[in-house]
């Protein structure tokens, strides 16, 4: 395959399952999805009562430790974990799978180039981009982000590295060329906008907004957009308000930004692009102006 280092299995989480057994005996440990890539240490004792006092934790790339106790009537504990390598995590759940329906393989987990005289056995093929960038926006599924944002940077051939640093030469590239943003407008250091050095302007998303309104997939990533008062990430929010069903917009939040970038209808049929951003450690106050903003823009009329 060509070198593409975004991979996903599970939205690269793995579960960790604690299962106690008798009062003085080890519980037993196990991975959801189960994989070859990872290796448990488990020193978890069972003790009497339903109590459970539980660490679970990943150490390097390849190993999942788990200490502590859980109570005889406990139950069955689960914590997610993320995953460290997810090419040797998802190479290593195939190679379980494979093994579970009896199938022999043999040698170990390790990643490279497809040789050029393999045969393909089967695939699965891709939901269409609509969809994934549907799910990704309405739920905010930050490794979609990633994995697309790093996907782009491979070229029409698939040949260059999906990196992040790639992409953001790609991205810089299509906001100054196609969308007419300033060069120093933007600043993205990764996919999912979680890095302390991301940077964008209003401005620029507003004519990000305005760019992808008037392209021919326009439609569908209106679409792809929560809908104020009814849908996803904005469901409760602007309810009983000019805003509610009509505004379609995108959410953003960290320890000290909050932001709402998208579209609403103005009073007099105008579709109006707009970018609410705020750093700082208010956001609670800062997301009552935003949801005070968007039926304003609603209630809007060009005189």
């Amino acid at each position: 395959a060509a070198p593409f280092s975004a991979l996903s299995l599970n939205e690269n989480i793995v579960i960790v399952g604690v299962t106690p057994g008798k009062a003085g005996s080890m519980a037993s440990v196990f991975l959801e999805p189960e994989t070859h890539g990872l290796t448990i240490t488990n020193t978890v004792r069972t003790v009497a009562g339903s109590g459970t006092r539980i660490s679970a934790r990943r150490v390097g790339d390849d190993r999942v430790v788990v200490s502590g106790t859980v109570g005889a009537r406990a139950g069955t504990a689960r914590y997610q974990l993320v995953v460290g390598d997810p090419v040797t995590f998802t190479a290593g759940a195939f190679k379980a799978a494979l093994l579970a329906q009896g199938v022999r393989v043999d040698g170990g987990l390790r990643s490279g180039r497809t040789p050029e005289q393999a045969g393909l056995i089967t695939s699965l093929p891709s939901p269409p981009l609509a969809r994934l960038v549907s799910v990704m926006n309405r739920e905010s599924i930050n490794i979609f982000a990633e994995l697309l944002y790093r996907n782009a940077a491979r070229g029409p051939e698939r040949r260059a590295v999906g990196s992040a640093e790639t992409a953001g030469f790609t991205l810089r590239d299509f906001l100054t060329r196609q969308v007419g943003t300033a060069p120093d407008a933007v600043t993205a250091t990764d996919g999912s906008g979680l890095s302390v050095l991301d940077r964008v302007t209003p401005r620029a998303l507003v004519q990000l907004l305005d760019h992808a309104h008037r392209a021919p997939w326009g439609s569908a990533f209106h679409a792809s957009l929560p809908v104020a008062g009814e849908s996803e990430l904005l469901r409760h929010r602007m309810r009983a308000t000019p805003a509610q069903g009509n505004l379609h917009a995108k959410t953003g939040t960290t320890n000290e930004v909050i932001g709402l970038s998208g579209y609403v209808t103005a009073e007099n049929g105008e579709i109006l692009a707009f970018a609410f951003l705020y750093n700082g450690r208010d956001r609670w106050h800062a997301r009552e102006t935003i949801d005070a903003m968007g039926p304003t823009l609603a209630a809007f009329t060009r005189d």
